[in-house]
């Protein structure tokens, strides 16, 4: 390949490339009023385990299950210990590939995968099979939203590139309730960080 072509592909694809990951990387919408969780992860562990923060005060751990080798369900547990959620594979609702999120063991929402070139998707159903948001990631997890059918901002996902903890914005009329959220969030980080290990 001789320099012209080399330069007609830099100009044409490399640079339009890079100037589009670079807005992925930093893009963020803003909910102007949410509650804000930090979540961090520990590192040189078997499985999930997620403290979530609020206000530097832990209100949730999150912590996945060692024995379990190909999907890594998920327990929600309050500041004191006690269970409150699960996400897991076994219950499958609406789809064979999905996880169901289970709060105070009632089933509040499925995630059913769905194909996307640039990050991840996931479609979000209730218990009924009706589905009440969408949950998308950037290729390179640093940031993933959900929204309603009707397109509104209800939380917010973003990392550091490199970094495995992780900041959760809710708006404050999100129907989904917060712990719901958090395991959504989570369960995007365990898949994320089983597929990578």
């Amino acid at each position: 390949m001789n320099k012209k072509y080399k330069r007609l592909i830099t100009i044409f694809v490399v640079i339009p490339f890079l100037i589009w990951a670079a807005f992925m990387l930093f893009h963020r919408e803003d909910i102007e009023t949410n509650r804000q969780y930090k979540c961090d992860v520990k590192n040189f562990r078997l499985s999930t385990d997620i403290v979530v923060k609020q206000e530097d005060k832990k209100v949730a751990q999150v912590t996945g299950n060692i024995f379990r080798v190909v999907e890594d369900p998920l327990t929600l547990k309050d500041a004191e210990g006690n269970k409150i959620g699960y996400a897991g594979d076994d219950y499958h609702l609406i789809a064979q590939d999905s996880h169901v999120i289970i709060m105070s063991g009632v089933v509040t929402a499925e995630l059913v995968g769905r194909w996307d070139l640039f990050g991840e998707t996931y479609d979000i159903y209730d218990s009924e099979g009706q589905k009440i948001a969408r949950a998308t990631f950037n290729w390179t997890n640093t940031y993933g939203k959900i929204e309603d059918t009707d397109g509104d901002l209800l939380a917010e996902y973003e990392s550091f590139i490199l970094f495995n903890d992780f900041d959760v914005r809710i708006a404050e009329d999100c129907p989904i309730d917060d712990g719901t959220i958090l395991m959504i969030f989570s369960s995007y980080y365990s898949d994320q960080s089983y597929d990578n290990s």
